[in-house]
This record gives structure tokens, sequence and C-alpha cells, in this order.
């Protein structure tokens, strides 16, 4: 894979995060910029770790987080670090909601 390049794939076993965080159009730039800096810096570097993409919406009220990880047991190691807990509440603290749920890629349609 590319660096900078996520790959979506049906046929993957791996386990994608999909996490909306609903914010103030204000505060947008700021959630965006400390999870992209947080990937970088300590999340990539996880096992198991295999991409995240950081979305911001137009209207500036939402900012989604889509990250792959390899297995769900690598997903669930990286949850239970006790610095994991304590970005996720840094993130939160940004956001007025945070919405996150699992999921398998059913299906990939691209030109």
């Amino acid at each position: 894979m590319a660096k900078n390049t996520a790959v979506i794939d049906p046929r993957s076993s791996c386990l994608t995060l999909i996490n909306i965080y609903e914010v103030e159009p204000e505060k947008q730039a700021d959630l965006a910029k400390a999870l992209s800096e947080s990937t970088e810096s300590t999340i990539r570097h996880q096992p198991g770790f295999l991409s995240v993409c950081i979305h911001s919406s137009l209207d500036g009220k939402t900012v989604v987080n889509y990250a792959q990880w390899a297995s769900r047991e690598h997903f669930e190691g990286f949850m239970r670090k006790p610095e994991t807990q304590e970005q996720l509440r840094r993130f939160a603290g940004l956001a007025t909601s945070v919405a996150p749920s699992l999921y398998r890629v059913s299906a990939v349609h691209a030109a």
C-alpha cells in the first residue's frame, strides 16, 4: 500500500471503525488536526493499524474518522491502552457528540 493511500476491499478481513463527531463549526479544524496529529505520532505505529482517513463536512458541523485495523483483536488491544482512552477523551472534549461503530466492508464500487 502506498503511503497516504487507504485500500477499501470487501475481500479483506480487516475491521473498519467509523467514528462520527458532531462539532461546533469553530472546533472542526481543531478536532481534525488533533485526530491527524495523534494518528501520525502514535496511532499509526500500533500493531494491526492499517489506515485512518479523516473527513471534515463542508458545513463545519461534522468530522468523520474512518479507520482500518488488521483485526478486531488488534483494535481491541489498542482500545485497552490507557493512553488510547486519554486520546479519545481529548477528541470527545472538542465535540458535542461522538458516535463510533464497527463495520466490515460489504461492497466497493469505483470507476
